[in-house]
């Protein structure tokens, strides 16, 4: 039971983490586009907003149901994928940098 909790937790946890890229690289192309700073602001901490209440709500019901096993894996894929998204980031912007 604890390999499927795990499994679960990683496919639970790597779903989220793509949720949360989307929703935040949505949010910074709608702040580019907004022609008032202020607006720009507002939607960038409305994506962070989404984001985290998507990640507390889940934990949530994960913790409602019990498994602290499926939990603590999803919060583990979850920080590994923000991490290496912003490593793959960082390295796709410094490679565009030193091409031109």
């Amino acid at each position: 039971m604890t390999l499927a909790n795990i499994v679960v937790g990683f496919l639970i946890g790597t779903v989220l983490g793509i949720i949360n890229a989307l929703v935040l690289r949505t949010g910074v192309r709608l702040a580019v586009k907004c022609s008032q700073r202020a607006w720009a602001t507002l939607v960038i901490v409305g994506s962070y907003a989404i984001r985290y209440i998507l990640i507390a709500a889940a934990i949530y019901v994960i913790l409602k149901i019990g498994n602290m096993t499926v939990a603590i894996t999803t919060l583990s894929v979850l920080g590994l994928i923000t991490i290496l998204w912003a490593v793959i980031q960082r390295g796709r912007n410094s490679a565009g940098e030193r091409g031109s």
